[in-house]
């Protein structure tokens, strides 16, 4: 932590740091299917002003918090990061490849979003964060931190998160002392907590290399056979749903999640900002 954060609720901003250090495991297992581990190292984090070649990641928090906070990795991890979303594993030492900026963007909204979930539930009321730019923060540091993220093969990837006094100050207000998790085995170690246990579903293992029907849902209505014969070529159809409220992403025909609409590679995506527990999607689907 920073000089300046240690005068603050030290406490409050443990909680913070422990959240981000678990969000980015949990997010990256989801990318990537793959276990990983986040190792906080206490040290001075980059600033905003280091020359250093890589990739600055901000976003701007609303709601129950507010202010800016920043990530920066190294242009070789960026492009590590880049590669998991992709499914490439691209060598440090590789060129990159057109704007690979978007990718690695991506990768920290997936981080982004697992924080938010945890940090809603501790914050007082809503909380949200929204990707800002990638130019480096212009603000002071008022806490952060290095986080060195390892994964299979022994891959180590270091990220520096920064937060400026906005937001210490709103998450001192709002992440209650008594918010803080039990100390891991090893200090400064944050390791993926399992997915909680769905009832009858010990044998759940066996069931995770079925493939299931999955689609986006951006509306509906409902139409008389009459309508559908009248259909042809530039028939508008309008839908129950506006243009700005979340796509559905269903499988098996229930909706397990919402999301934006997102294009990565040329292709249609979603990015998920609303998801159910493990728990409660076995129980929709119904498996």
């Amino acid at each position: 932590m920073t000089q300046e954060a240690s005068e603050l609720d030290q406490d409050a901003m443990k909680v913070f740091q422990e959240v981000w250090s678990s969000s980015i495991c949990q997010a990256l297992k989801q990318i990537s299917g793959e276990d990983f581990e986040v190792r906080v190292v206490d040290s001075i984090p980059i600033s905003g002003s280091d020359e250093s070649a890589g990739v600055w990641v901000r976003f701007s928090a609303s709601a129950g918090m507010a202010g800016e906070i920043g990530f920066f990795v190294s242009e070789p991890d960026a492009l590590l990061l880049s590669g998991l979303l992709t499914g490439q594993a691209p060598e440090r030492s590789a060129e990159p490849a057109g704007d690979f900026r978007e990718a690695v963007a991506e990768v920290f909204r997936q981080f982004v979003g697992a924080a938010s979930t945890a940090l809603k539930s501790k914050a007082k009321g809503e909380f949200e964060l929204a990707f800002s730019g990638f130019e480096p923060p212009s603000w002071k540091a008022a806490f952060g931190c290095c986080l060195e993220v390892r994964g299979p093969k022994g891959r180590l990837i270091q990220v520096s998160l920064i937060a400026d006094q906005g937001l210490v100050k709103s998450a001192i207000a709002t992440l209650a002392p008594s918010e803080i998790s039990p100390s891991a085995s090893e200090p400064g170690k944050v390791t993926a907590s399992p997915a909680p246990a769905v009832q009858g579903k010990e044998n759940i293992g066996l069931l995770l290399d079925i493939e299931l029907e999955a689609a986006l849902r951006f509306g509906e209505r409902e139409m008389l056979l009459r309508e559908i014969l009248d259909l042809n070529s530039g028939s508008v159809i309008e839908l129950n749903r506006r243009v700005d409220e979340p796509v559905e992403l269903l499988v098996c025909g229930k909706v397990v999640a919402k999301g934006d609409v997102v294009v990565l590679d040329g292709n249609y995506a979603l990015r998920v900002t609303q998801v159910g527990s493990a728990a409660d999607r076995m129980s929709t689907l119904r498996i």
